[in-house]
């Protein structure tokens, strides 16, 4: 069975965006007698200073004249080590911008079940979250079906921003039904993990959940809440979780920033008898 993962971007909070990097910081180390070819030599030396943190998220590489100047190569001897580093999500150019140094990536395994505030923890971020709407509602045609809830019973219905470092990356929004879990409205859901308080106030294990990952472009709501426009797409999330004894439990759709989220599938070739 394949192993997928989730590739997450996230932003340092040094970065110093619209910086320039000196381009002696890289024509310095040049040396073309070593046999090495020229645009090895380029891509190995940025992407050794972006890995020590030398030269930080959001730094505009000088412009591909001065470059290619300094170093006295050709414009496809430039293109190709950026093209390296791009491949490797080291770097990107957006037009009328120039070519700078994107955000680190951390990774996400999909097959395991954690909750946003664990995930960040585990990769060293600070979780926080602003809750943008919490009440009982009627519930969704997939949650009525997946929960097996009778005519007339209630969902709670909730939505939240999720921040990363303060930074907004994804929209949670999640229906849980009221008779698993009464009374969730005296919690605090903007200070605390939801996953905790099912397992630690509730006394409901998580056991698994299934996941499906599509895409959509952000409306105008989105937009705002995320701070992008509409040509970020949104990578979507649809989980369906689970108690141990396999007693749905929550049903949720996570909207995250598509520049900032990347989904990879990592798969291993099954050979048949």
């Amino acid at each position: 069975m394949g192993q997928t993962s989730l590739t997450i971007t996230s932003v340092s909070s040094t970065a110093q965006e619209g910086a320039v990097l000196p381009v002696d910081a890289v024509s310095a180390r040049i040396d073309k007698t070593s046999g090495v070819p020229i645009y090895l030599q380029i891509a190995q030396i940025l992407r050794e200073l972006i890995k020590s943190r030398s030269v930080v998220p959001g730094m505009l590489l000088p412009t591909e004249k001065a470059m290619c100047e300094a170093l006295a190569v050709s414009k496809m001897t430039l293109r190709h080590a950026y093209g390296l580093l791009a491949w490797d999500g080291l770097i990107e150019s957006k037009r009328g911008v120039g070519t700078f140094v994107s955000a680190p990536r951390l990774n996400k395994n999909l097959y395991e079940m954690r909750s946003f505030s664990e995930e960040m923890a585990i990769r060293g971020k600070i979780a926080s979250s602003r809750l943008l709407h919490f009440n009982l509602s009627t519930p969704s045609f997939i949650a009525k079906i997946f929960f097996g809830l009778p005519e007339h019973q209630m969902v709670y219905n909730i939505q939240r921003l999720r921040l990363a470092d303060n930074m907004p990356v994804a929209i949670e929004t999640a229906e849980l039904p009221t008779h698993l879990f009464p009374n969730l409205e005296r919690f605090d859901l903007q200070a605390n993990s939801l996953y905790r308080i099912i397992e630690e106030d509730y006394h409901i294990q998580l056991n698994k959940c299934t996941e499906e990952i599509s895409s959509a472009v952000p409306d105008q709501t989105q937009q705002k809440v995320l701070g992008v426009d509409s040509r970020v797409g949104l990578l979507l999330i649809s989980r369906k979780s689970y108690a141990g004894n396999a007693t749905p439990v929550e049903l949720s759709r996570t909207a995250y920033r598509g520049d900032l989220y990347v989904a990879s599938i990592d798969a291993i070739r099954s050979r048949s008898e």
